[in-house]
């Protein structure tokens, strides 16, 4: 009996731990039934509302983030995420307000608007020029839904009295056989935690 409470214990321990992989070391190898997790909570410093608006009000932009944890599709691997939504307007015209789906209790945690978890340092292209040592920024996958192209996102965590973050959009609109052209110009947003 005890020989089996030992077995049962080793086999537990070992599939335990050897199975958790920090998002920090991951490089987009997939071990399956692995769980790539935040350890180091990289992803919590970009939870929360984020705000801009400029041009007198005719232009807005509002981002919401959440962290989802231990999310998997099934026979695949576990990760934890960082999902968002957004609204934007642009000379008073509203292109999309996702704001509404951020609670949504998706079984595929894609179907956000903004989903990822890729963690990059500062000294990896893009370089961050004002990014503190061992700061982690995020890149994340931008969906290009409501006919609008996608591309990625790259955030980035700063304080200047105001904890803000600079969410810079790279678009990818060229592999669509139609013109389309992105709602959101690519390049660099400063938003204020709300």
């Amino acid at each position: 009996m005890k020989n089996i409470f030992v077995a049962i214990l080793a086999v537990f321990t070992t599939a335990c731990s050897s199975q958790v992989i920090n998002l920090k070391d991951w490089r987009g190898d997939v071990i399956n039934g692995a769980y790539y997790k935040d350890i180091d909570n990289e992803l919590d410093q970009f939870v929360g509302t984020y705000q801009l608006i400029s041009n007198n009000g005719n232009d807005e932009m509002i981002i919401v983030f959440n962290k989802i944890e231990n999310f998997s599709l099934p026979n695949t691997y576990a990760e934890d995420l960082l999902v968002g939504e957004i609204k934007f307007k642009k000379n008073g015209i509203l292109y999309f307000n996702n704001l509404n789906k951020i609670n949504e209790n998706y079984t595929n945690k894609y179907l956000h608007d903004i989903c990822g978890n890729s963690l990059i340092a500062n000294q990896t292209r893009p370089v961050c020029d004002i990014c503190n040592p061992n700061q982690f920024r995020a890149r994340l996958t931008f969906f290009g839904r409501n006919n609008n192209c996608g591309g990625y996102v790259i955030l980035q965590k700063f304080n200047d009295g105001q904890e803000k973050i600079k969410v810079s959009f790279f678009m990818n609109c060229g592999t669509f056989e139609e013109n389309r052209e992105s709602f959101i110009p690519g390049g660099d947003y400063i938003l204020t935690k709300q």
